[in-house]
């Protein structure tokens, strides 16, 4: 499935701290006119650099390679894709690894926006990038084909699409794996000098599992379907723990609050950083006013309203307004540079604090997806796995009660045999197959534990940009208390 190191090397951080290199970029470009709608275009700019092993081969390899050597340059690789082709690729992906941590899309559209909406814009714009970075940063998606396609075809995607051989069968088609004894059921009984190959289905393993050693070959097969009917709930790690699914519910639940807790923190962090922009308009209308004032204070407090100096002296008092107003003036330009300062900070804050609170958000949402694929899958092969033990059951009692008779026909017990036959193996592959989407999903569960650094990185560089400005913002009151400290009184 992988391997511990591909886990290890797994980093979900931002390129502050992961030491990867990885950028990936989306930005709208101008829209086009179609001949009802407009549409968005994207252009994708990363710097993944991929090995000739995992680009497709075909008839058309030198020239396809050629065409994407066009759009790679010293800063990367750059291509131009729709949302369909987005939507495309996460609806591939669902077929052929189901069971992996696939990112979520960002809706199409979101609720009482317009599609034209510049906000409702910038958010999906957002979150396709984050989709791609998560995509990028996973061990084996970022290894698919179609991926390494989707993100070096330069041309029309939509038209390579047509012409592409695309593979769409999930990662486990066809793959059996040897299978524990516990799942093997016996027929050399049943097959007894019915067939030249009856030994293919005697188990003749010299090691038994230690759950079978009070086991007699009378009630084996009974063992055998009860372990069977308890695959789901073995632990992939230890097939004695029956406790896998029990777990994994109670995961499912803790998951769901603990996304609803981080979207309400998520909430409070964008309102607590609106107010404080909210607060700066005021500093800003404060500067306004405090403007006006001093253009007007002026003519108010000056004895020449009333009394002509005629020496034309400055006296005192009005030289005092002057300097008071003066100092006003920084003050003034404090709150003007306030409100800059919060505009600037607020930009840092959307464009990546924020976005990092929103990535941890995506991953919680692609778990609780997979976990539910995972149970769906769950419930499909239980039915299959009862529909296909019952006509193993059934074809097997038949097959016994035809050897009994004297008047056997050849044909009609072959048809039987070639029914059980056909049974076991597909029941063989789906043991098979439920085995490996058990180990894979454990291992994508592993790879999610990285996944609770990012809360770490959240609070360090939320924390660490508020203090950056902070630090500004007091040097700049430092600096304006030893001005007003110089007004007179």
């Amino acid at each position: 499935v992988w391997s511990d190191d591909e886990i290890k090397k797994f980093n979900p951080l931002t390129l502050k701290n992961a030491t990867d290199g990885l950028i990936v970029r989306v930005r709208e470009i101008p829209e086009k006119e179609g001949l009802v709608f407009k549409h968005t275009n994207y252009l994708i700019s990363h710097t993944l650099k991929f090995s000739s092993e995992y680009l497709v081969s075909s008839d058309k390899t030198k020239s396809s390679r050629d065409s994407r050597a066009k759009g790679q340059n010293e800063d990367g690789t750059k291509v131009i894709r729709r949302y369909s082709d987005f939507a495309w690729l996460v609806e591939v992906l669902w077929k052929k690894y189901p069971f992996r941590l696939i990112p979520e899309l960002p809706p199409k559209k979101f609720a009482l926006a317009s599609s034209n909406d510049v906000l409702f814009l910038q958010k999906r714009r957002r979150g396709l990038q984050r989709f791609l970075y998560q995509l990028c940063k996973h061990p084996i998606l970022s290894k698919e084909n179609l991926v390494i396609m989707f993100l070096t075809v330069p041309n029309d995607f939509s038209n390579w699409k047509k012409f592409a051989n695309i593979e769409l069968n999930d990662e486990f088609d066809g793959i059996r794996i040897n299978l524990p004894r516990r799942f093997k059921i016996d027929l050399s009984d049943v097959l007894k000098g019915l067939r030249d190959n009856e030994s293919d289905f005697e188990d003749n393993e010299d090691i038994t599992d230690e759950s079978e050693e009070n086991h007699t070959s009378s009630n084996r097969n009974e063992f055998v379907i009860n372990n069977i009917n308890q695959i789901w709930n073995e632990s992939p790690v230890n097939f004695l723990d029956k406790d896998f699914i029990t777990n994994l519910n109670s995961l499912y639940e803790s998951l769901s609050r603990l996304a609803e807790f981080w979207s309400k923190l998520y909430l409070l962090v964008e309102r607590i950083e609106k107010r404080e922009l909210a607060l700066s308009a005021d500093h800003q209308r404060f500067a306004i006013f405090l403007e006006n004032m001093i253009k007007t204070d002026a003519d108010v407090f000056s004895m020449d309203n009333l009394i002509e100096n005629k020496s034309k002296r400055i006296d005192d008092e009005t030289q005092n307004m002057t300097i008071i107003n003066s100092i006003l003036s920084q003050v003034c330009k404090y709150f003007v540079g306030s409100r800059k300062l919060k505009e600037e900070e607020m930009l840092v804050i959307n464009n990546e604090i924020l976005e990092s609170w929103k990535s941890f958000q995506d991953y919680l949402i692609g778990l609780h997806f997979l976990i539910e694929r995972f149970f769906n899958y769950k419930t499909d092969s239980e039915k299959e796995i009862q529909n296909l033990l019952q006509r193993i059951i059934k074809t097997n009692e038949k097959i016994k009660q035809l050897k009994m008779k004297s008047d056997i026909r050849g044909s009609e017990i072959d048809k039987h045999i070639n029914v059980l036959i056909t049974s076991m193996d597909q029941l063989s592959m789906l043991i098979s197959r439920i085995i490996l989407v058990k180990t894979t999903f454990v291992n994508e569960f592993k790879l999610f534990q990285k996944v609770k650094y990012l809360i770490s990185e959240v609070f360090q560089n939320w924390f660490d940009e508020r203090s950056k400005f902070q630090e500004t913002k007091n040097d700049n009151i430092q600096r304006l208390l030893n001005d007003l400290k110089d007004l007179p009184l």
